[in-house]
This record gives structure tokens, C-alpha cells and sequence, in this order.
């Protein structure tokens, strides 16, 4: 029979970290203690609940049904904790301090520029680290408090985050030199329909929006082709086909082996926020950091940061 008692801080941390894990070194390293001690806290918390929460292998380990059905309420009770200690440390102190911080891919090469510079200025005691990350993972560490806080599109599935609006984003169709489409600013997003589309690979929200203007593959299905998008800009350089971007990252684009067609309104955007845990403390915070973020971006004139969504 279980024990009636609750189970210690300590031993609910080393289960969700070694779910997280999945090898007792690692997680054992992640939360700096022994092996030895770690696998003693899984030991107390299994004669707890009277049942085996992770199944041991030579190579990894297998988190068990029961592990399976008790690992939400234990990374809830390690988040709360953690958020505990982080309004004590944050009394006084708002924007100061670390800040993990993820940014997707598709617009870290143009907005990570402005916020590491940018924050500098505007929050001086707040020493950001920022992480490149497609959306699931970003959604992944946010969910195990490895990360504060994202930047990244929230036209998607959040799970258990919230999101902060910043700006919308317009999307525009970058295709080859010479293309009939260069220069057209009357594109309808059904059109794709006839075009060899081309993707960033599955793991990226930007190949999802993508989709989301098509109705129909006809005989040109898209095709994922990378995983980033230099390289799907390269490929359209070389006559390969089109692909959406977003208009922000055309700034970083030079060179005459491609050019720019625009949707007819209303253009379809992306919309840009900053994703935190909803069991943060430092919503507030947050907000203002929100708000600073798109202010730099609204000050560098990247698309669709002058209007602010509701």
C-alpha cells in the first residue's frame, strides 16, 4: 500500500527529470547530484506510490504506465515550486536577472539582432539567453521549465502556455528571377495550387501556415526540402520553385536570383508573440518584456509591427 505522506520536493524533481532525460547520468547531471542520489529519490517516491515508475535498461530508461499517469502532476508540483522560488528571488527585482529565452528559426536571424541589442538599452540589469529552436521543442522546454519564456508564432496549438500578442507578420512568395509572378502584388493564395512549392520540414509552424493558404496540391504536391530556410532560399534561387517567407526576413535577402511577389489583401501574416508558462509568477513581467520586444520592432520597421493586435 502506498504511504499516506507526501512525497519530498527533491524526490518529485529527480522523477521528472529523469522522465525528461530518460538516462540516470544525465538527468543525474542536469540537477547537479550523484547518480547514486538520484536513483535513491526515484527509489522513495516508487515505494510511495507502491509501484514502478520507471522501467531500468542498460542503455536508457522506459517511463512505466504508472510513470506515465503520475508524470503531469508531478511536473506541476516541481513547476509550482519553481515558480515559488522565483517570486521570492523577483520581489523587487523585475526584468533583472537570466532570462532563457527561445526565438524560432524562421525569425531569429532578423529580431534576434534587435532584441540582444535592443534590450541593452531598455532593460540593462535583464541578461537574456537566447535559444534557435523550431516551435514543438520551444513548447517542450518551456513545459519542463527549461526555458522563461519564446518568441515565436501563436497561430498553433500552445498546449499549456499562454501567449502575449506582439504584431502580425506579413507572408509575401519569393520565387526565381524572371518568374511570371515577380513583381505581382495581386497574388490570391489559391494560386500556389499550380506552383512546386516548396517547405521547411515538418517540425516548422512556417511550413504549416503554408499549407493552411493552399486548397488543393494538384499535380505540383509541395515538397518538405529543409530545414532551413537559407536553404529553401537557395533552392528557389535555383529555379527549383517558390516558397512563402516571411516579409521580415526579406531585409536579409540580396542579389538578383530571385525575387518577390506579394499577396492581394487582406495578405495573410503570421502572428508574433512571446509564450510563457501559465504557471508563471512573472506574467506581468512578461507583458512589459512584450511590449519592449515589439517596440524595437517597431522601431527597426519590420513588417507589421506598427499595428499591434487587440
Amino acid at each position: 500500500m502506498s504511504s499516506t505522506s507526501p512525497p519530498s520536493f527533491s524526490q518529485l524533481r529527480a522523477f521528472v527529470a529523469l522522465c525528461d532525460h530518460q538516462h540516470f547520468g544525465e538527468a543525474a547531471s542536469a540537477l547537479g547530484v550523484s547518480q547514486p542520489s538520484l536513483s535513491q529519490a526515484i527509489t522513495a517516491l516508487e515505494k510511495r506510490v507502491d509501484g514502478e515508475l520507471v522501467e531500468r535498461t542498460t542503455r536508457r530508461v522506459l517511463v512505466t504506465p504508472l510513470g506515465q499517469a503520475l508524470l503531469p502532476y508531478a511536473r506541476e508540483a516541481v513547476l509550482a515550486a519553481e515558480a515559488f522560488n522565483e517570486a521570492v528571488t523577483n520581489q523587487g527585482a523585475a526584468l533583472a536577472g537570466t532570462l532563457r529565452l527561445g526565438v524560432i528559426p524562421t525569425i531569429a536571424p532578423y529580431l534576434v539582432p534587435l532584441v540582444l541589442d535592443g534590450l541593452g538599452r531598455e532593460l540593462p540589469l535583464l541578461h537574456p539567453e537566447l535559444r534557435e529552436m523550431v516551435t514543438g521543442d520551444l513548447l517542450n522546454m518551456l513545459g519542463q521549465g527549461r526555458l522563461d519564456a519564446a518568441i515565436m508564432t501563436i497561430d498553433v496549438d500552445l498546449r499549456r502556455a499562454t501567449a502575449i500578442p506582439m504584431y502580425d507578420e506579413p507572408l509575401a512568395i519569393l520565387v526565381p528571377a524572371g518568374h511570371p509572378w515577380a513583381g505581382r502584388n495581386d497574388v490570391v493564395p489559391t494560386e500556389l495550387d499550380e506552383q512546386r512549392l516548396l517547405l521547411l520540414d515538418e517540425d516548422n509552424c512556417l511550413r504549416d501556415q503554408t499549407l493552411a493558404l493552399c486548397q488543393r496540391y494538384g499535380a505540383n504536391p509541395p515538397a518538405a526540402v529543409a530545414t532551413t530556410l537559407s536553404t529553401v532560399v537557395r533552392m528557389v534561387a535555383h529555379g527549383v520553385g517558390v516558397t512563402v517567407i516571411p516579409e521580415g526576413a526579406l531585409r536579409l535577402l540580396s542579389g538578383e536570383e530571385y525575387s518577390v511577389a506579394h499577396f492581394a489583401a487582406p495578405v495573410p501574416t503570421r502572428r508574433i508573440g512571446l509564450v510563457h508558462r501559465r504557471s508563471s509568477s512573472r506574467g506581468a513581467d512578461f507583458a512589459r518584456l512584450a511590449g519592449v520586444i515589439t517596440g524595437l520592432a517597431r522601431q527597426a520597421g519590420l513588417p507589421g509591427a506598427d499595428d499591434v493586435p487587440a
